[in-house]
């Protein structure tokens, strides 16, 4: 049984997989879909505005270069607005990490798509198919990808699968993420000593990653934006909320410090914290998210 679908529903299929894109193309059409074609990110943000499309489909390849990051804010953007965002992939591996950047409604494989086009058109479970001729599409739900993205929800650490620990301070711990819109004022006085500090990095936050010599998230850390920065050689408790989600605590040191009178353009103030114990699974989750957001390159004196 064919899928009924609406002239007005226009499908953006971004990529350069021939053989998924041609795919795309004869089942969409003959199902009633619009289905435009570009082969690469460039200029992605213009072609969305100019298409208006309900659904996009970015098909990354198996090593995404620097040239799919704005692609994926471009999508996540996007997404916000009501556009269906489905992301394609040669393996889940690849894909499921992003998608979750991206606000990615879907998350599929290659090999799923090839196999069945019409399902980056279909609908999670639960939610009604595209109208009848001639209606637009009823808007999305919010994907679970997009709800990671703004604020991603605690999950039990994969690498030690049991509960987080509870923290070993005695004392109220000083939360630094309440100090970023605070201001410095010219008088001097005493700096907080934080103990404690939740950050999470995504494509639209202040926080970032920062590599060191290897170019690799071993070698750096996390750069935390906050108008009041602790100082170097501060240990902290840091958990850390990746972009598909998951949390994970840490030991961290800070490194160095971008003060309020050092600030080049729109950087913000800040420091960067040297994750201590960082395991192996995290590095491979956060070096695949740089390949879409470019990290902050720090080398020490």
């Amino acid at each position: 049984m064919t899928l009924a679908a609406p002239a007005a529903s226009r499908v953006l299929v971004v990529g350069s997989d021939a053989d998924v894109s041609i795919a795309l193309h004869l089942h969409l059409e003959r199902a009633g879909y619009a289905i435009h074609c570009m082969p690469g990110p460039t200029e992605l943000e213009a072609i969305v505005r100019a298409v208006a499309p309900h659904v996009l489909v970015l098909l990354l390849p198996a090593a995404p270069d620097g040239s799919w990051g704005p692609a994926l804010t471009t999508a996540a953007n996007a997404a916000r607005v009501g556009v269906r965002v489905v992301m394609v992939a040669p393996s889940r591996e690849v894909v499921e990490p992003l998608a979750a950047v991206a606000g990615a409604e879907r998350a599929l494989a290659r090999a799923e798509v090839l196999s069945r086009p019409l399902v980056v058109v279909e609908r999670t479970i639960g939610v009604a198919p595209p109208g009848a001729l001639g209606t637009a599409p009823p808007p999305p739900r919010p994907a679970p990808a997009a709800a990671a993205l703004a604020a991603p929800s605690p999950q039990s650490l994969l690498d030690a699968g049991g509960p987080l620990a509870a923290p070993r301070q005695r004392t109220k711990p000083v939360d630094l993420m309440a100090l970023i819109d605070e201001e410095l004022v010219d008088e001097p006085r005493s700096r907080p000593l934080p103990t404690r500090v939740e950050v999470t990095v995504s494509l639209v936050s202040e926080h970032n990653f920062y590599v060191g010599p290897t170019r690799r998230v071993d070698s750096g850390g996390v750069f935390i934006a906050t108008a009041l920065p602790p100082a170097v050689g501060t240990r902290l408790q840091v958990r850390l909320g990746l972009a598909d989600g998951r949390k994970i605590d840490l030991e961290g040191e800070v490194a160095f410090v971008r003060e309020k009178s050092a600030t080049i353009g729109r950087q913000p103030t800040g420091c960067g914290v040297k994750l201590l114990g960082l395991p192996g699974w995290a590095v491979d989750a956060i070096d695949r998210f740089v390949l879409a957001r470019q990290p902050i390159v720090y080398a020490p004196q």
